[in-house]
């Protein structure tokens, strides 16, 4: 009985790690999906990855990008996605979206609304509106 109680746990300790770890890869390993968008004032970009799956869609739970609501398991996905926010000249993470179905986020890219930035109704983090590299450098003549 011990050993068998003891097998289970192993085995559930077992899922609830690499449910975890899936959550790391599926982002860490994701593919970009093409060029990346480039803010007007030249301060950050957009960027679209395909997160790495390794079971089919079909397995992985669907949320809403800006709902902390519900989750929908066992629902087919058109194109599953994200959006990540870096800035151009440091290269740092500004912001970044939950995995969801791109096919349904339709609209613009809007690089400041509300000072974010968002594509369609999705918000993906805040937006910059200065940022040294935009800005003229005065030159200095002995």
């Amino acid at each position: 009985m011990k050993k068998k109680f003891l097998a289970t746990l192993s085995a559930c300790i077992s899922l609830v790690g690499l449910w975890f770890a899936s959550e790391w890869w599926e982002k860490g390993l994701a593919s970009s999906l093409g060029d990346s968008e480039l803010s007007p004032n030249g301060c950050s970009r957009l960027e679209t990855f395909k997160p790495f799956w390794l079971l089919p869609d079909f397995f992985h739970p669907e949320a809403a990008p800006n709902d902390d609501g519900e989750v929908h398991w066992f629902r087919g996905w058109e194109m599953p996605g994200f959006y990540r926010l870096y800035g151009t000249f440091n290269g740092q993470l500004i912001g970044e979206t939950v995995i969801y179905d791109l096919a349904f986020s339709g609209g613009r890219l809007s690089w400041d609304r509300g000072g974010g930035v968002w594509v369609g109704m999705t918000y993906v983090g805040p937006s910059i509106r200065d940022c040294i590299g935009a800005k003229p450098q005065k030159r200095s003549d002995p």
